[in-house]
């Protein structure tokens, strides 16, 4: 049996028992390098130089504010209205008129009640037109050669006679014509169960140009 032969590394060439060594002198070298060098520049002036700025302030005494109010709006001029009527005197008083609270209100008069407009379709006799007008024909439309047929709605009182008249259909330069006509003309009114009633009814006026 072959004995085995040991080997032992000599001590004195082992470089890792030389390695704090090595590091301990690294380490001194360092900071000396960086104390000689932080003494010769440790007097370090600058060319640029700051300059003084010469800085005022000014006390400036602002006033208070003061606040106007404005002055209330004129009052609007009334406009007058022109009446109706002409036969108004100038000078027209109108006298005390003295109202007694005290009196009863059972004495006093019943009120006015308007008649009913009854439905057209709901007449037991429906109005018959006893006179009609023929319309005047508006200059405008006569010189325009407009004809044409306008349809007004007229409401008819318990007399016969035309109270208001609304357009239903018809041309803008023949519809005041043909309204001024419809209120001239004349019915027998309408009746219900034996009573003469107001009811609304559709007339046509027709616009025809001599030729």
């Amino acid at each position: 049996m072959a004995h085995k032969k040991l080997l032992y590394k000599n001590p004195e060439v082992d470089l890792r028992n030389k390695y704090p060594k090595w590091m301990e002198i690294g380490v001194v070298v360092a900071l000396g390098v960086v104390t000689i060098l932080f003494y010769s520049f440790k007097d370090f002036k600058s060319s640029y130089k700051l300059e003084k700025l010469d800085i005022s302030i000014e006390n400036v005494d602002i006033p208070q504010t003061e606040q106007f109010q404005r002055p209330p709006p004129p009052a609007r001029p009334s406009i007058p209205i022109e009446s109706e009527d002409e036969d108004i005197p100038d000078d027209l008083t109108i006298e005390e008129t003295e109202v007694d609270f005290s009196e009863s209100l059972e004495n006093l008069p019943p009120p006015e009640e308007d008649e009913p407009i009854v439905p057209f379709f709901a007449l037991s006799e429906k109005p018959e037109v006893v006179r009609q007008s023929k319309p005047e024909y508006p200059e405008l439309a006569r010189k325009a050669g407009i004809e044409g047929r306008v349809t007004v709605k007229v409401l008819i009182n318990t007399q016969g006679d035309v109270e208001k008249v609304e357009i239903v259909k018809g041309h803008p330069m023949l519809d005041d014509a043909a309204v001024e006509s419809a209120k001239k003309w004349k019915f027998k009114p309408g009746k219900q169960r034996d009573r003469t009633v107001k009811v609304w009814m559709n007339i046509p006026i027709d616009f025809k140009l001599k030729r």
